[in-house]
């Protein structure tokens, strides 16, 4: 048995937050920490066994009551609809989602130029890194509305600011992310909802890693003026704070998580 994991007050306290890619290093990341400050938390991903076994360890810490696991494919917008459903049978509201899940970085897809790019490749991306945040924006906000409050945190990357010469589909559905945000912050912001995107530089994930030699891991660290790539646990602080109510007059930013590569 795990140690159960004692909160004096969480800035999170109370809120019911799903989180989308809970599977990956990120989400869980983001599940944890929520947990970790009070959160009530609605994890959904693919790979169902790993949330499955992740769910076993959280509700030990933190206890069952506090979490709720399933399948959820943001691409389908019946599973969509059927995990947020389940959401609000469990915990009867929704305070804050964080959109995670995203198409998953490839070394093939990433190094080519405009011209090799095919229109399918850029649909691929696109389905899943916004479309798959529409839907969980398109399914949950009339909840927000009628409770007269909500947070969203969506995901974007550094290209989508800075432009780059390579990666012309992740690039695109990135920037479009920025887009998502502002409308919802401009639709939906009399209601009390308010939404960001966190914009990431090179954070240390397996599937980022996984690929790269020696020498371009330490490249891309030296890109940011810290020295280092980021940590998962960094990302979830930001999307923690985000969430709480120490950011209720912040709405429809972009918030840079790079150590601050862009700066160079």
């Amino acid at each position: 048995m795990g140690q159960r994991h004692n909160t004096v007050v969480g800035i999170l306290e109370g809120k019911v937050c799903i989180v989308t890619g809970a599977s990956g290093d990120i989400g869980r990341a983001v599940a944890y920490w929520f947990l970790g400050q009070g959160a009530f938390v609605s994890a959904g991903a693919r790979r169902l066994q790993v949330l499955r076994d992740l769910e076993k360890t959280w509700a030990e810490m933190f206890g069952p009551e506090r979490i709720h696991v399933d399948m959820l494919d943001v691409v389908d917008e019946k599973s969509v609809e059927s995990f947020v459903a389940k959401t609000l049978e469990r915990f009867g509201r929704v305070d804050a989602v964080v959109n995670v899940a995203g198409y998953v970085l490839e070394p093939r897809l990433w190094n080519k130029g405009l011209v090799e790019t095919t229109m399918q490749e850029i649909i691929d991306v696109m389905s899943v890194d916004l479309l798959g945040s529409f839907n969980m924006v398109k399914h949950t906000v009339e909840q927000m509305v009628k409770q007269r409050g909500g947070v969203y945190v969506n995901f974007s990357s550094t290209p989508a600011i800075t432009g780059y010469d390579r990666g012309l589909a992740y690039t695109l559905a990135k920037s479009a992310i920025l887009g998502l945000t502002k409308h919802i912050a401009y639709e939906y912001g009399r209601f009390g909802v308010r939404a960001y995107t966190l914009v990431l530089g090179s954070i240390e994930t397996e599937p980022s890693t996984k690929h790269l030699t020696k020498a371009e891991y330490a490249a891309l660290a030296a890109e940011s003026p810290l020295g280092r790539w980021g940590r998962p646990e960094e990302v979830a602080a930001v999307a923690g704070f985000l969430c709480s109510d120490m950011a209720s007059f912040i709405n429809g930013q972009s918030i840079v998580v790079d150590g601050g590569a862009v700066l160079r």
